[in-house]
């Protein structure tokens, strides 16, 4: 099976019995689709250090007026993971405040610790399981998506002592033996309300919420599947038993506050100076205008300045190169043959809703099979549309790419699904051939240099199981981070169907609402620039 890799951390281990349980869940044995990596206290650079709300559940969520889980103290879910927890009961929640904000970076961000332990094989751990959510400022919160796709045997579970293989889980909290935590990725969040409406700001999460989730089925993951874990468990030690949370990747600076610190210094040594008034009043403009300079904005690419009405494309056809969005720039190589033959490579932007017509004339749709059928990310009017080429995304700067929505085009997508005359069937006439395409974005530097890469599978049929097997037909959120800070970036195609001129499936890729941040340090960079300036400034 071909997956994604995650970043995996080193750290040491705490005792062989955690090492030969950390072995046995993650080795050949696993036999589920998530088996991430697991996080040691020596991949944490900050722990929770308050609770500012804990509401314990009942031991058994049929007596909601009975006893309540009692083992521990909120106290003990703060700092490094030790093993020492506090239980939450049926359905009780804790939420505690981390000592440095967590923010969006390449791989996991932070941690979660339970004190869940093996059994016998990698499908016999105990462990509780219960929802994430983040928050910026306490009120607002975010929760991950989760998967749950352990399916119980009705005869026997859900029981106090049923065990799970932890591969059948993702974004639960509660899925790593004692002392190693499951990681969360913020980026997984991008496309949630609240982070869309600015009320989650993922690279200033401060607050974690875990929510105990009640064995019994009752609650369902985002595909609607029954969740199941140990239930009823009517002891003192009910539910998630919580052990620590600790951040991995803490954000930079602020620009506002790299600035401030310069503008500060600036402003001392110019009123020595008899500047005061001209120094303050630029330091007034600088933060009146937000502190940044507007091409360190956040940036969304979303395609929709290209004034497309639905059903239009442009496809380079005046020969301009390409074209520019939201300050970035599109490239786009339109050949005219002549006799109404022609050809191109890159970009194009588009505006068509058809997920239904086959073949190369529909070469500039989206495939997009939820909402509005065929629409751009979020049911908007454009997109872009790449062909593989050689041509680039092009930043105006030197800037981190956080995220883009991608989705296959309803010509790629039905070729794969039904065969055309130039490319098979996915899977074959049984369904149990291995094929699979890929799209590979590589990040390049202001000197060409490579940065980093990142794959996504636009269709996979290389699971044991074919039901598993897919094509793509949605816009999907891809995290970019990995590319690190980037001055363009590139598009190649892989596949499992070749010939003898390359690759016989159309290599196409949808893309949108690309999400460009400041360059991780620039903010830091004026600062330290501005604290220089004072210096020379109070020398001379």
């Amino acid at each position: 099976m071909r997956t994604c890799a995650r970043e995996r951390r080193s750290g040491l281990a705490v005792g062989l019995m955690v090492l030969f349980a950390q072995a046995a869940l993650f080795g050949e044995a696993a036999a589920g689709p998530y088996a991430g990596p697991a996080y040691h206290a020596g991949d944490v650079v900050a722990w929770a250090t308050s609770v500012t709300s804990m509401q314990r559940g009942p031991v058994n969520i049929t007596d909601p007026t009975g006893p309540l889980a009692s083992f521990g103290t909120s106290a003990d879910a703060l700092g490094m993971a030790d093993n020492v927890v506090v239980s939450l009961g049926d359905g009780g929640t804790i939420t505690v405040e981390l000592a440095e904000s967590a923010g969006n970076g390449p791989g996991d961000d932070f941690a979660v610790f339970e004190n869940g332990f093996l059994e016998a094989g990698a499908d016999a751990f105990f462990g509780e399981y219960a929802f994430v959510e983040v928050s910026s400022d306490g009120v607002a919160f975010a929760r991950f998506d989760a998967v749950s796709l352990h399916v119980i045997d009705p005869v026997i579970e859900p029981n106090a002592f049923m065990t799970t293989d932890p591969t059948d889980y993702d974004n639960l909290a509660g899925d790593q033996p004692a002392f190693f935590g499951t990681g969360f990725d913020l980026g997984e969040l991008y496309g949630h309300p609240l982070v869309t409406a600015g009320q989650v700001d993922l690279f200033a999460i401060r607050y974690i919420r875990l929510v105990d989730v009640v064995g019994d089925g009752s609650e369902q993951d985002m595909l609607m599947n029954p969740i199941h874990d140990p239930y009823p468990t009517p002891f003192d030690q009910s539910g998630f038993d919580l052990d620590a949370v600790g951040v991995m990747n803490v954000p930079e600076p602020s620009m506002a506050s790299g600035l401030a610190a310069g503008l500060v210094a600036i402003f001392a040594v110019a009123r020595r100076r008899g500047r005061r008034a001209s120094l303050a009043l630029a330091g007034a403009l600088a933060f009146a205008a937000g502190a940044p300079a507007p091409a360190l904005a956040t940036t969304v690419v979303d395609f929709e300045d290209q004034g497309l009405a639905v059903g239009d494309f442009d496809n380079g056809s005046d020969s301009a190169g390409g074209f520019v969005s939201n300050g970035v720039t599109f490239e786009n190589t339109f050949t005219d043959f002549g006799g109404g033959f022609f050809g191109w490579t890159g970009f194009s932007s588009s505006a068509v809703r058809d997920v239904t017509t086959a073949g190369f004339g529909n070469q500039y749709a989206a495939y997009d099979t939820a909402g509005i059928q065929g629409s751009g990310a979020g049911d908007s009017v454009g997109y872009g549309v790449f062909y593989d080429g050689s041509e680039r995304m092009v930043l105006p700067q030197v800037s981190l790419v956080s995220n883009a929505m991608l989705t296959t085009t309803t010509y790629s997508a039905l070729s794969m699904l039904n065969g055309d005359s130039f490319a098979k069937q996915f899977g074959g006439p049984t369904g149990d051939d291995a094929d699979w395409l890929t799209v590979t974005l590589t990040g390049y530097d202001a000197t060409d240099g490579i940065t980093g890469t990142v794959e996504f599978d636009l269709a996979d049929y290389t699971f044991v199981d074919n039901a598993m097997d897919y094509v793509v037909d949605e816009w999907t959120l891809v995290d970019l981070t990995p590319l690190g800070a980037v001055k363009s970036i590139g598009f190649s195609f892989a596949g499992s169907d070749v010939g003898t001129f390359g690759l016989n499936t159309p290599a196409y890729v949808a893309i949108d609402d690309v999400t460009i941040v400041p360059e991780p340090g620039t903010a830091l960079l004026v600062g330290l620039g501005l604290l220089g300036l004072a210096r020379r400034s109070r020398a001379g």
